[in-house]
């Protein structure tokens, strides 16, 4: 095993790196997917030193005695931070936590595991199975192909663009926002105590569609819905298009809606 403490301002370059870890706690930490030689640079770090391995394939970069399995419990307070970027080939699989730092990660094609407390999360243009966990930190994924699934307490969660094959979101009380296409059977199911959800989906979408609130408004521009009205029940259900896939919203006293785009290779005509 190859092994470095860096404590100050440094870049490493690799051979053979396969898959990829990552524990660490402030800062700013990105991913990149690239073609060139797999690489570590730290531009900037204050507190504890940061290890690096490489063995096996496998690059490790993280805090000595944080481990992934307890990331989100290491709650005394410390003053490590780190400014890193990571380059990694595309289809390189990634296990990735942190805890208040600003995270980016961009272009990967094996998907992401990743998990944050704090901090704001990115994921853009990651193709694949997405695992995210967040405290109250803002998960966001842009132009993701594949299956997502968010666990939140309070933070934010955002889905901009993509061919989802599924996406399961989960909150308290974190507002969930995503705009994307559902490819075929594709299932969609977001759950939140108090956060709003707001959807947008293509005109021509194919899927049963069921969203319930006990106290919050549902409303949807989709005309072949129905509203159901129940005592303490505020329901939208039915089919758009064939009703192939499957969307489902419930919330207890968060606001859902539904809204409507143009069809799927329409919008580049319409600019």
């Amino acid at each position: 095993m190859a092994r470095w403490t860096v404590d100050e301002p440094m870049a490493l370059d690799f051979d053979d790196v396969r898959s990829l870890n990552v524990r660490l706690i402030a800062g700013t930490v990105a991913v990149l997917a690239s073609d060139d030689r797999p690489s570590v640079v730290v531009s900037e770090l204050s507190g504890r030193p940061i290890l690096v391995s490489h063995s096996g394939g496998v690059l490790t970069v993280a805090y000595e005695s944080l481990s992934w399995e307890g990331l989100l419990g290491f709650l005394k307070p410390r003053k490590d931070s780190v400014a890193v970027t990571i380059t990694v080939p595309a289809d390189c699989p990634i296990q990735f936590g942190v805890l208040s730092a600003t995270a980016v990660v961009s272009g990967l094609s094996a998907g992401a595991s990743v998990r944050g407390m704090s901090g704001e999360i990115t994921l853009d243009g990651v193709t694949g199975d997405v695992d995210a966990e967040t405290m109250s930190g803002e998960f966001a994924a842009c132009d993701v192909d594949g299956s997502i699934r968010i666990k939140s307490m309070s933070g934010r969660v955002t889905v901009a663009g993509g061919l989802i094959d599924s996406l399961a979101a989960s909150t308290m009380s974190g507002q969930v926002t995503a705009d994307f296409a559902l490819r075929g059977a594709g299932n969609v199911h977001v759950s939140t105590m108090s956060g709003d959800v707001t959807l947008r989906l293509p005109a021509d979408s194919d899927a049963r569609v069921h969203m319930h609130s006990t106290s919050g408004a549902v409303r949807t521009e989709f005309e072949t819905l129905r509203t159901i009205k129940a005592p303490a029940s505020r329901a939208v259900s039915g089919n758009v298009g064939a009703g192939a896939g499957h969307v489902s919203v419930t919330t207890m006293s968060g606001a859902i809606t539904l809204l409507r785009r143009s069809p799927v290779g329409m919008e580049s005509k319409t600019r």
